[in-house]
């Protein structure tokens, strides 16, 4: 009889341990990896993704086994294990002595039992299951599901009065569990991933660079109006032709009447169909039609300067179009993105074989000359100069002229954060190149508010 009783102990030890590590297995095998095992040919996979599809219920159901398997635990080893600590003290002679000895078995027997319940049946499956995730998922999988199966009214039962409780305490959707990470949480992974070797610096980089776009607004990265390239509808083939070869561009917006009036854009590929139509027509001895743009504009996306670059990204993904005129609240024009925008947020500049990259002149002192134009975003990410986030700007230019509070005329300096900034030169109203010098260390760094130093 004891020999059974302390089988049964063991078994329900097993048991205990079998459902942790169902648990904590489950929740920690990765759904990628899931479906890349299934594409292997691994049957347990299957059963794996059906429990993960589940996993409120399923989890449910391995907190009911955890919990009865306990509850037996403790009933049937609590009594035997006393039983056995009786037998054993059973030759004391006195009836107090008696007493003392019960006590004594009664307080090592709840200690055996704890002791096999926390280590074997919680701590020893918990470990094995976050080393061995993937093993232990496919071992686990198909007998839990059988369980999930058998058991699968009481385990509805115990659920749904769960949900009820927790919905009278005022969460309107409650979930046990979740495998979605946040854009925060995410980074976090990736930094771990690199930091193991799993992912190299590069990726990880590109990673974060998606991660926060929907972080970023369209005013940050579009080229500004002044910037603008573009045609009037009203231009002809060869004007057409010369702006397209002096701007090495793909696309041009058409507008009528004035910027703010944008009627669509050409693609150069348009063009070519033309000049190929024309040659055609001249060689049967036809006369080639007018040149007219109207006939050959496209549909442009026009988006408000607010809107996350996440979001326009997927607008031109459903919508196939590789360029978007930015408004402000008035509907005035602000300015343009294109798809190669949006993509050198993620992967850095990119140049093809007609553009020459433009890098800052670096001086002898270690002073660098930035053209007026270029974004804090890439001093921030390209030179570690990291200068104060303000609506009303988003390039160096737009920060020297709102320190200073009025329009230079080159040669002011102003000292910001450690900084001196130099306006070298000015191009009408614009900032046109700024010169940046990190101050001696011996002066210490200048106060931000105490910088508008114009000389």
């Amino acid at each position: 009889m004891i020999g059974l009783r302390l089988f049964a102990v063991l078994l329900l030890t097993g048991l205990n341990a079998f459902f942790v590590a169902a648990e904590f297995s489950l929740v920690a095998m990765r759904a990628s990896r899931v479906r890349q095992l299934i594409e292997e040919g691994h049957s347990a996979a299957r059963v794996v993704q059906w429990l993960q599809a589940d996993l409120d219920r399923v989890l449910s159901g391995v907190q009911l086994g955890i919990t009865f398997a306990s509850l037996g635990l403790g009933y049937v080893g609590q009594t035997t294990f006393a039983a056995l600590f009786q037998n054993a003290l059973s030759w004391m002679p006195s009836t107090q002595a008696l007493l003392v000895a019960n006590t004594a078995a009664v307080v090592l027997a709840f200690s055996l039992i704890t002791f096999l319940h926390v280590v074997l049946g919680e701590l020893v499956p918990k470990s094995l299951a976050l080393q061995t995730t993937e093993r232990l998922a496919l071992l686990v999988a198909r007998p839990l599901h059988w369980f999930i199966t058998v058991f699968r009214w009481p385990i509805d039962a115990f659920d749904g009065a769960a949900r009820v409780m927790v919905r009278w305490m005022g969460v309107a959707n409650p979930h046990s569990h979740s495998l979605v990470h946040s854009p925060e949480e995410l980074l976090v992974l990736v930094e771990q991933a690199r930091e193991r070797g799993l992912v190299q610096a590069r990726e990880q980089r590109f990673i974060e660079s998606a991660l926060e776009l929907s972080r970023i607004q369209v005013r940050e990265i579009m080229v500004p109006r002044p910037d603008l390239h573009v045609l009037p509808v009203e231009a002809s083939l060869e004007e057409t032709l010369r702006v397209f070869a002096t701007t090495q561009r793909s696309r041009l917006p058409v507008y009528q009447g004035t910027l703010d009036h944008i009627l669509g854009f050409v693609h150069i590929k348009d063009i070519f169909w033309i000049l190929l139509d024309r040659e055609r027509r001249i060689e049967e001895g036809a006369a080639p039609p007018p040149f007219n743009l109207r006939r050959i504009l496209r549909d442009v996306l026009i988006v408000p300067e607010g809107k996350p670059v996440s979001e326009l990204l997927l607008e031109m993904r459903s919508r196939r179009m590789g360029l978007a005129m930015v408004v402000d609240e008035h509907g005035s024009i602000l300015g343009m993105v294109t798809l190669e925008d949006i993509l050198e947020e993620i992967v850095g500049e990119i140049h093809d074989e007609f553009d020459v990259p433009e890098q800052p002149a670096r001086l002898a002192d270690g002073a660098m000359i930035f053209d007026g134009s270029t974004k804090l975003r890439d001093l921030e990410t390209q030179y570690e100069i990291d200068l104060p986030d303000d609506p009303a700007y988003e390039t160096i230019g737009g920060f020297v002229l709102a320190q200073l509070g009025f329009i230079p005329r080159g040669g002011e300096t102003f000292d910001w954060d450690g900084l001196r900034f130099t306006v070298l030169e000015m191009d009408r109203r614009r900032v046109a190149r700024v010169k940046i010098q990190q101050l001696k260390t011996d002066a210490g760094a200048a106060d931000p508010s105490a910088g508008k130093t114009p000389s």
